[in-house]
Order: C-alpha cells, then structure tokens, then sequence
C-alpha cells in the first residue's frame, strides 16, 4: 500500500473553527485558535462557528456550518465531545475535506461513552470521505500553508518534519527549534491518530520534498510491522529521529491514558529502531541537537576528533564526555606537537595534545595557524571548538565578554578557510551575564552556519550518533 495522498491537509483554502466565544470570555480554545491563524498570517477565509452567533475580532460567528455561504475545506473542533457527533453529520454535508479535534474525551480515557463516541465519528467520516487529525491534538503547523498553533512560532518554513503524539511536545519542539536557529516544514499534533496514524504522516514526510529531516514524539503504535518498514523506508533517504516514549511500565500507563497509544519494552524499541535506520534519542533538546549536526556539519570520516579552546579545566571535562560518548581523541604526533610549540612564545599555561588548550590567544595570527595546522593532521576527523563563559577567575565580566568576542571573531573567520567539519559547544554560562552571551554568540555562530551544541555532554552524545548514522548510510 502506497503513502496516502494528503497534502492537501496542509494548505486549506478555507477554515472553520467551532467552539468559538467573543472575546469577553478570558479562556477560550476556539478564540486561541483563531488568534494564533490570524497573527500567524493564514491568507484563506475563516469562519468562527458558535451556535450563539454574534462576531468576534470583525468576523460574523455563523451558527452551523450549514450557514457558511462558501465552501469550507477544514474545521477546526474546539467543543465538548457530546457536541461532535453533529459538527460531523455537518462537515460531510458541507463538503468539508478534513477536520482537526482538538476536543479530547474519545478513545484516550478509560470510558465506554468515550471510545464509543470516537467510533461514532469515525463511522460518520468514513461515509463522507472526510480525514480525521486527532482527536485530542493541537493540530498541524505548515508556514506555507499558513497553518499555526502558536501565536509565536516562526513564519520561515525550513527542512524538518515533525510527528507528534503530544501537543506539549510539539510545542516544545517549536520553540526549542526556534531558539538554535531551525525551521519546520511541517509539524504535525496527531493525538489519538484515530483515522491518520503515526505510519501515514511518516510514509507523507517520506515523500514530502518539503522535509529534508524527519522527527518524531512517539509514545506507541497502531501497527508495528508497518510502522518500522516505514521508518526503514524513510531512514535511506532522509535523516529519522525519533523521540520514543513510554517504554516503561509506568509510562507505558501513562502513553495509554493520554493517546490510546501501545507502548513497549525499551530494550525491544531501541533495537527495532537501530535496525530500521533511525537514530534514538531521549528529549526534545537531543532531538533538537541531531538536527543541528544534519544541517550544518558534513559528515566526517570517522569519530577522531579533536577539541580546541580555552581553558585547562574545561578541556578535561570534554575529553572525559568525548570519550566516554564513544568518540576518540587522537595523540598528535611528536612533530605536530613540535609545530604547535612554535606558535607560542612559551607553553606555560597552555596544553598542547589533545585537547587543546591555547589559553592567552597571542594574536589573530597564532590562532589561524594553529587550527590550519590542526586542519592538515592526516588522523583527524573533525575539530570542536568550545567557548566557556564562567571558567575565567580571575576575569571581570567585562572582560570576559571582550575575551570571548575576540574568539569568536576568530572562529567566524574560520568558516571558509578549514576543510574538516567544525562544531561549536557552548558551555558554563550560569550567571546572567554569561547567559546573555553565550545566546548572542551562539545567535552569531547560527547564522553564519555552525552546528553549535548547548553543553559539552550533549554534543558529544549528539556528535557520536551523527558519525555513527553516516557510517550505517555508508553500509548500506
């Protein structure tokens, strides 16, 4: 069976969303979801439905869809569930083409009158050819399509996909993916999945030209067998990361009470997937950190690597996680040492293997010649250059941050000018002032195209999955 045809789920002409409330009424989901498409920018006509009528944000409130004059491709459901059999019954009268519950109370929580509801709907749709997103879900998020959930997601649409049992989840990855500098193609809430699946949006991304990396918040699954040759399809010709949840016995419970979802043991899942080509990670900031690598480090031969930066202490740490993550730091030979030596006036203070330490920089000069020199060692795979924020003692803020800026500039100048991949970590930024720092910095170091890491753990972990999905890519 082929990926089904849905697309046109992304880019509706029309919208009408039930459940909306003028805004006198402080919480409302229905006015939230019109607010996040009319801030967002969505260009297509929207119908607020309440069977009160009135008018809200200089829209008419119609009182059915029946009402509505024009054509409606989508609804949004924003009502109790007892109201949804009928918001149905009217969708496949009008035409409607698909319809997102955000309304929970169906197959997710333990209730006959729940489940019972759900295939209600579910029959209802069927007979009017109408796709279901949901229930209990947040919807999709398409910039192309003008599709939003968050008020302040970013309007730049960009090569990551996104699947999601969680709404939270997808939420996270939206904005965690905004703060490093990543932009989505499409990011998909699909709840319960009670008519599309988890297996139906990766087989669409698969092909979606619009998604060059695909994610996913997994908590279980409708069909096994399907889902892996999905993902063993996917992972070929596009990066697959997934988030997989609920392997637990605890939060097995807990994936059944919010999706209906079948869970799994954990060894059972990480060796389905490893099998299938994807890479495992265990939050949304890891998920967010194989990104990064995907889009903005080429892949290196091997896993020697060596660390360069500032700071003695700092330097062991990164060698401990480096090595401990499954990386090597390879000896310099006497020679490369002997060259290294001759940069510098003297190595007090400084470490010349590997790591690097070139604390006090000299000048623009002995920097350049120091990373070209460790460009051209025959052994190396690729370098990580770490900025540290809090290990300066004896330093001022104020010179700490004029210290940092110069390294920076530094590492900036570098882009065109090294053959092997680089990676930035960021790390030790605990008062406010260095906080504020490393953001700007790691802000600069985005936009110029670095794959810059948040801690020396995470992208040690992060480095050591992307070197090891390029060598699966290249056994295959």
């Amino acid at each position: 069976m082929g990926a089904l045809d849905i697309d046109f789920l992304f880019h509706p002409k029309s919208i009408a969303i039930a459940g909306v409330k003028d805004a006198s009424i402080q919480f409302n989901t229905g006015l939230m979801f019109l607010k996040a498409l009319v801030n967002f920018g969505y260009q297509g006509k929207i119908y607020p439905l309440n069977p009160r009528g009135g008018e809200v944000m200089g829209l008419k409130i119609y009182k059915s869809l029946k009402d509505i004059p024009s054509e409606v491709d989508y609804v949004i459901s924003a009502v109790p569930s007892r109201n949804t059999p009928q918001l149905m019954a009217d969708a496949v009268a009008k035409g409607v083409k698909a319809l997102h519950f955000f309304t929970s109370g169906f197959g997710e929580i333990e209730n006959i009158e729940g489940k019972r509801l759900q295939d209600e709907i579910l029959g209802i749709a069927r007979k009017g050819d109408i796709r279901i997103i949901g229930p209990n879900c947040l919807g999709l998020y398409c910039p192309k399509g003008g599709l939003a959930f968050n008020p302040d997601a970013s309007t730049e649409s960009g090569p990551v996909g996104m699947i999601s049992q969680s709404g939270g989840n997808a939420s996270h990855a939206l904005a965690e993916g905004k703060s490093r500098g990543i932009h989505f193609s499409k990011v998909i809430s699909m709840g319960n999945g009670a008519d599309l699946n988890e297996s139906d949006y990766l087989e669409y991304l698969t092909k979606d030209p619009d998604t060059k990396i695909i994610t996913a918040y997994i908590e279980g699954i409708k069909n096994g067998p399907r889902f892996l040759k999905a993902v063993e399809t996917a992972a070929k010709t596009k990066p697959v990361i997934i988030f997989k949840v609920g392997t637990s016995e605890a939060g097995a419970e807990a994936a059944v009470s919010h999706t209906t979802a079948l869970a799994g043991a954990s060894q059972v899942w990480e060796g389905l997937l490893r099998q299938a080509g994807a890479i495992q990670v265990h939050s949304i900031e890891e998920m967010m950190d194989m990104v990064v690598a995907f889009l903005h480090l080429s892949p290196p031969q091997g896993k020697r690597a060596v660390i360069v930066g500032i700071g003695g202490g700092a330097s062991v740490i990164l060698a401990d996680a480096f090595s401990q993550a499954g990386l090597s730091l390879p000896k310099f030979s006497d020679e490369s040492r002997q060259k290294l030596r001759g940069f510098y006036s003297s190595e007090a203070g400084r470490i010349f293997k590997n790591p690097v330490d070139i604390n006090n920089l000299e000048s623009p000069k002995v920097f350049t010649d120091t990373i070209k020199m460790i460009d051209d060692v025959p052994n190396v795979d690729f370098l990580v250059l770490h900025i540290a924020f809090d290990h300066f003692g004896l330093a001022s803020q104020e010179d700490k941050a004029l210290m940092i800026e110069v390294y920076l500039s530094l590492i900036l100048d570098l882009k065109n000018t090294i053959s092997k991949p680089i990676a930035i970590i960021l790390h030790s930024f605990a008062s406010e002032g260095a906080k504020k720092l490393a953001k700007d910095i790691g802000n600069s170091c985005i936009k110029e195209g670095f794959a810059v890491f948040l801690s020396i753990q995470s992208a040690a972990v992060a480095l050591n999955r992307y070197v090891e999905h390029q060598q699966w890519l290249k056994s295959l």
